[in-house]
């Protein structure tokens, strides 16, 4: 079942158990957990820019809109950490070895929102980071 797929109420409900279910767990499984619920998430080309972080949705916004790009992705994974109470992370925009543009969450040596179904050890070896975005600005929409 992919929850993005259904109604706003049962997308909400599913958050709501993403986020008990992770936070009583071990970093790396909650770290797993959290990323391959937001993996689901269909993707489309652009919805959120990066220069236009004041107009970018909250958690619940984000969940209605029901629309990803990777960064709309990337947010939903920072919220999620948020609202546990896993702060210690950041948001970056970067280039991947081939040239992709990609927002990567990066927390506690860990890789967040690049590969489907795992979060890699921090080797940023393969990225070049352009951008760290400053996430006190989206997390005051909390």
């Amino acid at each position: 079942m992919n929850v993005f797929q259904l109604s706003y109420d049962v997308r909400l409900k599913e958050f709501s158990n993403l986020k008990l279910l992770a936070k009583p767990l071990p970093n790396l499984e909650k770290y797993i957990l959290i990323d391959k619920f937001w993996q689901q998430a269909p993707l489309i080309t652009h919805y959120l820019h990066i220069a236009d972080i004041n107009s970018w949705p909250n958690p619940w916004e984000l969940l209605v809109e029901n629309t990803y790009c990777m960064l709309a992705r990337a947010l939903g994974i920072c919220y999620t950490l948020h609202m546990i109470e896993d702060k210690n992370f950041e948001l970056v925009s970067a280039t991947d070895n081939m040239g992709n543009d990609v927002y990567l969450v990066l927390i506690n040596n860990h890789i967040l929102n690049y590969w489907p179904d795992t979060v890699e050890t921090n080797s940023m070896d393969q990225f070049t980071v352009k951008k760290t975005i400053d996430i006190s600005r989206l997390l005051a929409k909390i």
